[in-house]
């Protein structure tokens, strides 16, 4: 009759334990990330890493016997701009025309032919190779250390302005926007909002001609120009800063594109241009295949991959673009540093992944000051990482440096996040062990009474 009481006694032990255990698999604390995130800015995250060649190729086919005079070409360049993908233009080549570089004052460049003279059942065709190194990205950002804009900047005041297609002044826009962000005094959420609405609001269609915000909100519908153009006029509308990206997207690398994609950025202060596709629902948030050519407001020519036209010729011509993506070990980053690139990134979603598992094992509970530990080396790496990619063409010896200490932090947190895995394992099972002696030591005694 006694042992009742005690074998209840013990199953209440080791039900407490259970569900210590279990609150700490719900509930994990990522206070102590937050907290190293106050103090150091991580902006974003590395999840992998691209290293190989974009080729991009247009060609125009003259159908008839009449010559085409007088023919100019402009190409929009790939450029660093951001530091989530460096292109280097290795190979620029042409069957005719003559060549030169051209920019604008926003920072634009571009290829450019000039005295284009194609024969009829000529064609005239360009060759444009980049070396690439690209970055799958996600942006964390903490509202809390979002700066003020400064509303006297040239950036501010260059970004939220209305321009042709994004008619960030038109009342109808003015009034979505604040009502979308009405009583909202958190930018970041402010951002989101506006992209939440433009993600449900419109249905994707393709465009034959480029529609404009204004369009695309009456009609809700477009593809990814309208999408781009919508979300950027209501930002502007806003107050908040933001831009669209033209450029090449794919979906795969073995994937040929034969036209361009449309995205947009938008602006923090001490976070810079953060990445929005609403068209792919990537949302501060941008993958290794996106590689943008106009990044701010054009001046030569519109938001387009190419733009051709001739003085005297046959009403239309034959126009084929075919842009493709490799993998290649071939670059000019630097073996040294890509190679230390992509094993930095490995290692760090390792150690992601084993916090995570010592998170769920109870290390919030049992092991805390160790797990705060490892996760401090762990954004060390991240910090590390991202010091790295934004340096590399400015300074390489720094980016080298960045990579060094990155790829050490994170095999130092993944070594530590098992370390504490394996010792969380030692006291699950001997809990039980323990929890059985007991259980056979009470059992013991009863009987001998």
């Amino acid at each position: 009759m006694h042992m009742k009481p005690r074998a209840a006694y013990v199953a209440f032990i080791a039900c407490l334990i259970s569900l210590v255990l279990l609150y700490s698999f719900i509930f994990p604390s990522v206070q102590a990330i937050a907290q190293n995130q106050n103090s150091i800015l991580l902006k974003y995250e590395v999840n992998s890493v691209f290293v190989g060649i974009l080729r991009h190729i247009i060609s125009f086919e003259n159908p008839t016997s009449h010559k085409v005079m007088g023919g100019k070409l402009f190409v929009p360049l790939i450029r660093n701009e951001t530091a989530r993908h460096y292109a280097i233009l290795y190979n620029i080549s042409s069957s005719m025309g003559r060549l030169a570089i051209l920019s604008d004052d926003s920072g634009n460049k571009y290829a450019y032919w000039s005295n284009i003279i194609i024969d009829g059942k000529q064609t005239f065709t360009v060759e444009l190779d980049y070396y690439v190194l690209s970055f799958s990205t996600h942006y964390s950002i903490n509202s809390s250390m979002i700066a003020e804009y400064d509303k006297s900047s040239d950036l501010y005041m260059k970004y939220t302005q209305p321009e042709e297609l994004i008619q960030s002044d038109n009342s109808e826009i003015l009034s979505k926007a604040q009502n979308l962000t009405n009583g909202e005094s958190d930018v970041h959420e402010k951002v989101s909002q506006i992209y939440n609405f433009v993600d449900k609001h419109l249905s994707y269609a393709i465009q034959k001609d480029e529609r404009g915000a204004l369009w695309a909100l009456k009609n809700r519908t477009g593809d990814c120009s309208e999408y781009s153009y919508l979300f950027v006029a209501l930002c502007r509308a806003a107050g908040i800063p933001a831009r669209i990206q033209a450029g090449f997207a794919f979906h795969s690398i073995k994937e040929t594109l034969q036209e361009g994609h449309m995205w947009a950025e938008y602006y923090l202060e001490n976070y810079g241009w953060i990445p929005v596709d609403a068209t792919w629902q990537l949302f501060d948030t941008m993958d290794y295949r996106h590689f943008s050519s106009i990044q701010s407001i054009p001046e030569i020519m519109p938001y387009a991959n190419y733009v051709f036209n001739y003085t005297t010729g046959p009403d239309f011509l034959d126009e084929e673009q075919n842009v493709f993506l490799k993998s290649s070990s071939t670059n000019a980053f630097g073996e040294i540093f890509t190679e230390k690139i992509v094993k930095t990134v490995q290692k760090a979603n390792q150690a992601k992944f084993a916090l995570f598992l010592a998170r769920v094992f109870g290390a919030t509970v049992i092991f805390s000051s160790e797990l705060a530990k490892a996760e401090q080396t762990f954004l060390r790496s991240e910090i590390k990482m991202q010091n790295a990619i934004e340096s590399w063409e400015a300074n390489q010896q720094l980016a080298h440096s960045n990579v060094d200490e990155a790829l050490r932090s994170a095999e130092e947190a993944t070594r530590d996040a098992w370390a504490l895995i394996a010792e969380e394992f030692t006291l699950l099972i001997g809990i039980p062990i323990v929890i059985m002696l007991i259980a056979l030591v009470l059992l013991k005694r009863h009987q001998t009474k």
